[in-house]
């Protein structure tokens, strides 16, 4: 008991995540080490795990991403029970065999091939494009572009925004399973030797009385 009250402290004391609900459409920016760039559209109702805040931009944490969004954006509250999506994707339309992956939104500069074959996860719609930020396969990933007139996007569902449920508090041992410890009495001890001596003295006062009653007819 003493240890799951010290764990929970312990919990208790450490910083927690501070989570960004994003309730409207709000792009995904990365830093090169000078300047910002959109990656893409996040899904909104799912959430962003707050790394550090800034003046202008706030580096944040998407599944497996790390990059940024402007400031500003108001914090959650609390832990949300589902935070990121975990299904949506892309699938190449019916007319194509394989398609393209591009580095860039703008479809310009080609990284690799992608077929039917291949897992495809939607990260979210690039801005001002026509296409699809992706990540293909199931490890080591391929991230890139995929053009929209090669590929249908399947957007996850609307997310549950409901908090974590707390955790229910260990319920304490009953009196009949507790042990006492060593050299301590239990409250059942106690009061059996109190009724004992509130039984007893009375008794040993009535058998003085009678002694000397006898005692005194005797003169």
């Amino acid at each position: 008991m003493k240890l799951a009250l010290t764990i929970a402290i312990l919990a208790l004391a450490l910083p927690q995540p501070e989570w960004l609900p994003v309730s409207e459409p709000t792009p995904f920016y990365v830093f090169d080490g000078s300047a910002y760039t959109a990656l893409f559209m996040l899904p909104e109702t799912y959430f962003l795990a707050v790394e550090e805040r800034g003046e202008e931009f706030d580096r944040v944490s998407f599944l497996d991403l790390t990059g940024y969004v402007r400031s500003g954006m108001p914090a959650a509250g609390y832990e949300p029970a589902n935070k990121y999506p975990t299904s949506g994707g892309a699938t190449l339309k019916k007319s194509v065999s394989s398609a393209w992956l591009y580095s860039d939104a703008g479809l310009t500069n080609v990284v690799g091939e992608v077929t039917a074959a291949d897992e495809i996860f939607l990260y979210g719609d690039a801005v001002g494009a026509d296409a699809y930020y992706v990540r293909v396969g199931s490890g080591p990933y391929r991230r890139g572009y995929l053009s929209a007139e090669s590929a249908d996007a399947v957007y996850p569902p609307e997310n549950d925004v409901s908090a974590v449920a707390p955790s229910d508090p260990s319920p304490a041992p009953d009196d009949e399973t507790q042990t006492p410890e060593s050299g301590a009495s239990s409250p059942g001890a106690v009061v059996q030797a109190v009724l004992i001596t509130a039984l007893a003295v009375p008794a040993f006062l009535l058998v003085f009385l009678l002694s000397s009653k006898k005692t005194g007819g005797g003169r």
